[in-house]
């Protein structure tokens, strides 16, 4: 798919200062961004939000990674898949086990698999089933557990903003395998 919304090339001040707060690879503005900077007001609160899971998280970084590969895997979500695969390997693990999330062969420890299945049952039903609920009850605590959700949801929101626009994953992004 073509881009239906092309990226902000010129952004203002303002907007060029948000972009710059981290919203960069390779040195420039990652396109999901700047194709949000149509929208500063929405740029400025989403960059915000975004700031929650990525630097004041409450989940493991392995299992809010996890969850976050799994739901864009299931959302058809090439762009942040890719993305999220390289903050995988940047937190040293290891990116066979990242793309593992599309391949259904894949032997899961039990712990992984209730990640896994949570971001199915989310993806598809937008809620859980009470088993999952309760072993993730058992694992987590209240503040995890809504944040878990909360992750699922947020890559359910953008999946639609990047599917929907055509945002292009910048050279050298992985994208999910294929089957």
């Amino acid at each position: 798919m073509t881009s239906r919304i092309a990226p902000v090339t010129n952004p203002t001040p303002e907007v060029a200062e948000i972009l710059a707060k981290g919203w960069t690879y390779a040195g420039k503005p990652f396109n999901a961004a700047a194709t949000l900077a149509h929208h500063p007001r929405l740029l400025k609160r989403f960059t915000l939000f975004t700031g929650t899971f990525l630097t004041h998280s409450t989940l493991p970084q392995r299992d809010r990674e996890l969850l976050t590969l799994r739901t864009c895997y299931r959302t058809e979500t090439d762009y942040y898949f890719g993305h999220h695969v390289l903050l995988w390997e940047e937190a040293g693990l290891d990116r066979a086990l990242a793309l593992g999330v599309a391949d259904p062969e894949h032997q899961w420890s039990p712990e992984d698999a209730l990640l896994l299945s949570a971001a199915d049952e989310l993806t598809a039903e937008s809620r859980l089933s009470d088993g999952i609920w309760g072993e993730l009850a058992e694992r987590y605590e209240e503040d995890q557990l809504i944040e878990l959700l909360f992750v699922v949801g947020f890559y359910r929101m953008v999946s639609c903003f990047v599917n929907t626009v055509g945002v292009q994953r910048e050279e050298g992004v992985p994208g999910i395998p294929p089957p």
